[in-house]
């Protein structure tokens, strides 16, 4: 490879070839140093939702960009500051447009519903911020410039089509990058490769996404719990320690984002849930039920479910099942699980067999003809009494008004999702799988990374799930978005750089 580049990109996800097109746009000339043989990271699996205002060019006319400023800055909790918030709205306007230049175009999501699959527009209403404001949930459309089922495919597939044959810009797979050096003055000079080669830049940008598959990180910020991976087995920390050995200030270190699913046997990855009938419920390890399982939003699998007894200091529902009968687990035309994204569906082409059968036959769902045999299977004493609770609310509704139905099950599952469980029963343990974590280095709204002291390290640059703005809430089907936004912020700015270091030595 040549001996120099104006910017060294980490990573060769959405993040990473968003940032790698834009910055040779730029006029920039560009290396990708990607871990993996192929790239594309968890964005390849990804649905790719974004979320957006409804009517996103008359809000900018009308200051509601402000107002979606407002509202997402709110749901952080106000971890993340304004003017980094802003910079993702006004990059997401954006986004679109230069989407149409490649050749992508957005639509509407459009999704079949499944119960055990929630995703609301606005996922926190309440807020004050978010009164008044309407937004809505887009995806890259299919065409035959990005045929994929799979929203993140598309992307990924479309970027990587006009990333190929660009002539600035160099794709190195089966790489890792071992530390990234700055010069005496403290400003990135370039990056050490895994095989002790030195390759100069005055900007590098971090693009290597979270820490979702290492498991002693994983335990220490999250916790020993039991988790699976949705999407790429490879992001496993590296990042995190490129961080840490550059002297970076870390942010949303524990925050993360789950979906409960199913994990196979000695597998890393999972499948997320995806019941589309209301014949389910969920128990935890008491045999009791402990959540409305139709109100847990889909990226906030470990927050709803991971409460710890207080008296043990250990989980206080793991095990959790999912207590299905056979319409869901057995019906021959819509598998149980979220069968459009994910590592397993995208990447390994796992195909969920009609009535499960394989799936059985694997032991990954349990099957028994009464609730007393289902209950000696998975040791849950007080299955049949929390069964037999359930079909009673279910078949003896009150007659008045839904408070009282709310009161019936204190749990305040909607009534029309209440239905009687009926034998044969299914059961399937269920776990946390992981979107992606979102914890990194501390980037601000240049997407410069911010050292342990505060300034700006110079030269140096984030985008993606590392050292994501989102804290721990945020507005779902915004980590995608965050992805290409953060990536062209961090592309343009490292390029200017790089344009006004390039006839000066490297430091």
């Amino acid at each position: 490879m040549p001996a120099s580049y104006d910017v060294i990109i980490l990573g060769y996800g959405a993040a990473g070839a968003a940032a790698a097109l834009q910055a040779a746009q730029s006029g920039a000339k560009v290396l990708v140093v990607e871990k993996s043989s192929t790239g594309g990271g968890n964005s390849y699996v990804s649905s790719a939702n974004m979320t957006c205002p409804q009517d996103f060019d008359a809000a900018m006319e009308k200051d509601g960009a402000a107002h979606f400023t407002d509202y997402l800055e709110e749901s952080t909790q106000y971890t993340t500051p304004r003017a980094t918030v802003a910079a993702f709205t006004k990059g997401l306007h954006e986004l679109e447009p230069w989407l149409k230049e490649l050749g992508g175009e957005l639509e509407d999501s459009n999704y079949d519903k499944m119960h055990s699959y929630y995703i609301p527009p606005m996922t926190f209403p309440n807020l004050e911020s978010a009164q008044g404001l309407k937004l809505t949930v887009r995806h890259l459309k299919q065409t035959k410039l990005s045929p994929a089922d799979t929203g993140g495919r598309r992307i990924w597939e479309l970027l990587h089509h006009h990333i190929k044959d660009n002539p600035n810009i160099t794709l190195s797979f089966s790489s890792r990058c071992k530390r990234i050096l700055k010069d005496h003055n403290g400003c990135v000079n370039g990056v050490l490769l895994q095989n002790d080669e030195f390759i100069p830049a005055p900007a590098v940008i971090m693009a290597c996404g979270g820490f979702e598959n290492d498991i002693d990180l994983r335990r220490d910020l999250m916790g020993p719990r039991e988790f699976g991976l949705l999407g790429t087995p490879h992001n496993n920390g590296d990042g995190f320690r490129l961080a840490q050995h550059v002297g970076a200030r870390l942010w949303h270190a524990s925050a993360e984002a789950t979906v409960l699913g199913l994990l196979p046997p000695g597998e890393e990855c999972g499948f997320a849930l995806g019941v589309r009938k209301p014949g389910f419920i969920y128990v935890n390890r008491t045999g009791r039920r402990f959540v409305d399982e139709t109100k847990i939003e889909s990226h906030r699998g470990h927050i709803e479910t991971g409460a710890q007894d207080p008296y043990s200091g250990k989980s206080a529902h793991d095990p959790i099942w999912m207590i299905s009968d056979k319409e869901n687990l057995l019906d021959p035309d819509k598998p149980p699980i979220v069968d459009f994204f994910s590592y397993q569906v995208v990447v390994n082409g796992y195909q969920w067999s009609k009535h499960s059968e394989e799936e059985i036959k694997k032991g990954w769902i349990v099957v028994a003809d009464t609730l007393g045999d289902l209950a000696r299977k998975l040791d849950l004493q007080e299955l049949p009494t929390t069964v037999k609770e359930w079909n009673d609310q279910c078949q003896n509704p009150p007659q008045l008004d839904e408070t009282l139905a709310t009161t019936l099950d204190p749990l305040r599952r909607d009534q029309q999702t209440r239905v009687p469980l009926k034998g044969p029963f299914c059961a399937m343990k269920i776990v946390p799988l992981l979107y992606n974590t979102q914890g990194g280095p501390r980037r601000n709204e240049k997407a410069q990374i911010l050292s342990i002291d505060g300034p700006p390290i110079e030269g140096l640059y984030g985008a993606g799930e590392l050292g994501s703005i989102w804290g721990h809430v945020y507005q779902s089907s915004t980590n995608f978005a965050e992805t290409i936004v953060f990536g062209r912020i961090a592309a343009k700015e490292a390029a200017a750089l790089a344009e006004s270091r390039r006839k000066l030595p490297l430091r």
